[in-house]
């Protein structure tokens, strides 16, 4: 069994095959091989057809004739085996195998590189300005993984963004895994200036907490723009109810007003509406990196359309990997429209100018007023359309103004 191996494993590297032979001196022929110090293996004995089956190195085989005319037998080559065979089978599927070995030479290389930029946790800072970052600093997908040095690049990221406080970078094969924890950074309060806190508009008082400073209205009261809500002036009486002194402070509390707006909005019933013909035209453009190049039809000549539309679809190649990819590539479609007067419905009226009146009031909270009351009536007035009524919101004041000393 252990001479069978090492026969396979030394053989495969110089060659052997697998060989038949018939006739009545077969005895003496593997006795004058032997004789020779011409090595046979395994070998088998056909008792029924008069064959014996061997196993003989590529060397050896080419030292057989002497013996083959002797005994009057004739080798025959059942089946080759080892390294000078294959090579042969790969002479003749030369551009294969080249393939096969710059496939292998590709792989080995892209594993070398870092072609992936993973970035998570973040909040405020977006994932492109980190790989902004990151592109500037060289760091990049593409890049020789060993030039990249994970201690350090964790310290620049959080050299550059001073609100994220822990950072870790970890390569994993072929990508880099980046994980922040970002910090709400707490402003020093500069120095207050005395003042009085003043209404921002007209209202009535809802609610009103003063921390510092001298309430001059209370719950119900109705003011004006600009009335002083919050006095910064502090008087300080004595035991027997005299003014001993008069302190100007920064007035501070929390003060909600009701305010009261009317809203109106108006939308004409006759309209141009757009109708696609379903002619279009579609223009593929790549940019590799200043230069542009174009691919349309011919035969679909643009000036025919009097109006279209644009839809341009596509972006950089692999952004996630790079922001040096300079391949972008893009599908611009242009579609034929034509212009038809229409007439809004009642309903179509009512759906636009509610979703109008919605945009109205997402801006209103992002202004700090909350809606608590909402009245408004769809109304047609000739060729219009008016969406109008009364918004109750609540708001927070927060205008001040400066005091004077006396």
């Amino acid at each position: 069994m252990r001479c069978n191996m090492i026969h396979k494993v030394f053989g495969w590297i110089g060659g052997y095959l697998k060989v038949r032979i018939q006739g009545k001196r077969i005895e003496r022929f593997v006795n004058l091989c032997r004789n020779r110090n011409i090595v046979l293996w395994q070998l088998c004995w056909d008792t029924n057809q008069e064959i014996l089956y061997f196993r003989i190195s590529l060397k050896d085989f080419y030292r057989l004739r002497p013996m083959a005319r002797k005994c009057k037998v004739h080798p025959i080559v059942v089946k080759r085996y080892g390294l000078p065979f294959l090579l042969g089978h790969m002479k003749k599927r030369a551009s294969f195998c080249l393939g096969v070995a710059g496939c292998f030479a590709l792989v080995l290389f892209l594993s070398t590189r870092i072609w992936g930029i993973s970035v998570e946790g973040q909040s405020y800072h977006t994932k492109e300005s980190i790989l902004e970052y990151l592109d500037s600093i060289d760091i990049y997908g593409g890049i020789d993984s060993k030039t990249l040095e994970c201690a350090r690049l964790e310290e620049q990221i959080r050299q550059k963004f001073n609100d994220i406080g822990w950072v870790s970078v970890e390569k994993k094969g072929s990508k880099i895994y980046i994980r922040v924890r970002e910090v709400l950074l707490v402003e020093k309060d500069k120095k207050k200036q005395p003042g009085h806190l003043i209404a921002q508009q007209n209202g009535r008082v809802v609610s009103i907490v003063t921390r510092s400073g001298t309430a001059k209205v209370k719950a119900g009261d109705r003011v004006k723009k600009g009335d002083v809500l919050i006095s910064g002036a502090v008087k300080i009486y004595g035991d027997n109810q005299e003014l001993v002194e008069k302190k100007y402070v920064h007035a501070e509390g929390t003060v909600i007003l009701s305010v009261q707006k009317n809203y109106q909005d108006t939308l004409e019933k006759e309209y141009q509406k757009k109708v696609y013909t379903g002619r279009t035209k579609k223009i593929y453009e790549l940019q590799l990196g200043e230069m542009n190049f174009f691919c349309y039809n011919p035969l679909k000549n643009l000036e025919t359309f009097e109006k279209y539309d644009i839809i341009r679809e596509g972006g950089q190649f692999c952004p996630l990997l790079s922001l040096r990819f300079p391949a972008k590539g893009y599908v611009k479609t242009f579609r034929e429209i034509e212009y038809q007067k229409a007439v809004y419905s009642e309903k179509e009226a009512r759906k636009i100018l509610k979703e109008r009146l919605k945009y109205y009031l997402k801006q209103k909270k992002e202004a700090g007023y909350l809606l608590e009351k909402k009245e408004a009536v769809l109304e047609t007035e000739g060729k219009a359309y008016q969406y109008q009524g009364t918004l109750v919101f609540y708001k927070e004041q927060n205008k001040y103004k400066m005091t004077r000393k006396k």
